[in-house]
């Protein structure tokens, strides 16, 4: 599992961060994110969740 900006909080893998990358957006300012799954993360582990992740979790609510 990787670790820093570039890391989803949640499996570790890439988030494809955008502004990380030097972009001036990111995919995740086109998306919403449901509360619960920001929840998810502690504060101090905040970055970009990947997209993987967040079509995982809707997919699980339904």
């Amino acid at each position: 599992m990787s670790t820093g900006e570039e890391s989803c909080p949640l499996c570790g893998g890439e988030n494809h961060c955008g502004v990380e990358k030097g972009e001036k957006e990111c995919w995740c300012m086109t998306v919403r994110f449901p509360e619960k799954l920001l929840d998810a993360v502690q504060t101090e582990q905040r970055t970009c969740i990947c997209p993987i992740c967040l079509d995982t979790y809707k997919k699980e609510q339904g």
